[in-house]
């Protein structure tokens, strides 16, 4: 009876190995900010700039008239911010994000929950501002909740106006 006993606790050992693959894949991995994105919206044709904050080159100049790199008359911006992570329990992690404008004005504060679960890693948290195109826009996006690590990722859109 031990004979078989000393045969068991190895199997049961292997057994464990193998299976902690299959667990490894569902384990929670920490979120983080990705990526944050800002495109003009074209009023004339319903179009999108490319994302003005990768463009480095990207003159953001009279974009309310369509001067500068503008494909077209803008006057307002849509915001993305692309958050990764893995297994996140729903409600336990949202981000927050704000757009600040001169004098450190609150342009717009939107807190969104993420959600990411299943075999999905990646979630887009979307903000749309109103009115833009002469005033710089600084964006801050910050995790919230259980596990968010307490970082910030700030950008901005260098709007400028003038004759």
């Amino acid at each position: 009876m031990f004979r078989n006993f000393k045969l068991i606790i190895p199997a049961i050992f292997l057994i464990l190995l193998s299976s902690f693959g299959i667990f490894a894949q569902g384990a929670k991995v920490a979120p983080k900010i990705s990526a944050v994105r800002a495109q003009l919206f074209y009023d004339s044709t319903g179009k999108f700039s490319p994302d003005v904050l990768a463009a480095k080159d990207f003159a953001l100049f009279n974009t309310i008239i369509g001067e500068g790199s503008a494909e077209g008359a803008s006057t307002s911006t849509f915001v993305t911010v692309e958050i990764s992570g893995k297994n996140l329990p729903v409600g336990s992690v949202k981000v927050e994000i704000t757009a600040t404008g001169d004098k450190n004005r609150v342009i717009q504060k939107k807190v969104i929950p993420v959600d990411i679960y299943d075999a999905r890693t990646k979630f887009f948290a979307p903000v749309w501002l109103y009115d833009t195109g002469c005033e710089k826009i600084k964006i801050s996006a910050r995790l919230i909740g259980k596990g968010a690590p307490a970082t910030v990722v700030t950008k901005t859109i260098g709007f400028v106006c003038g004759e």
